[in-house]
């Protein structure tokens, strides 16, 4: 939304007005400030609310930075096996990248299905609901 808003704004007007329009957003009080606006909007919708979103949000993000720390690792193992492969030597498998994959799917699932029945459970259970 925050883009649209900027492209719409920018969109009307001619070149030489656009430094003008951008350099004040670029400075440190606007980031600070604009920062402040998001991290104050998360509260009020998230936190506020008792939603168990932010923990699927850290999950979610530990699983991304998990996978972003251990892929040069992988890509150099799977260079390695590659290599060997082109000369005639094969490689035990191991730990597979893959692997992990599952545990992690199958852990937010599980989340989603807690989640799932705590909004049921919430709500209260109402007979026929389940048809």
């Amino acid at each position: 939304m925050a883009l649209r808003k900027l492209y719409n704004e920018i969109k009307v007007l001619k070149v030489k007005e656009l430094p003008d329009h951008v350099k004040p957003m670029l400075s440190i009080d606007y980031v600070k400030k604009a920062v402040q606006r998001g991290m104050d909007s998360y509260h009020a919708k998230y936190i506020e609310t008792s939603s168990i979103d932010p923990l699927l949000h850290v999950c979610y993000g530990g699983m991304v930075l998990s996978y972003l720390i251990a892929l040069p690792e992988e890509r150099r193992h799977l260079e390695h096996q590659q290599h060997a492969k082109e000369h005639g030597f094969s490689e035990p498998s191991g730990s597979c990248f893959g692997d992990h994959l599952f545990a992690w799917c199958f852990f937010l699932v599980f989340l989603d299905i807690c989640r799932l029945e705590d909004t049921v459970f919430a709500n209260g259970f109402q007979p026929g609901m389940m048809k």
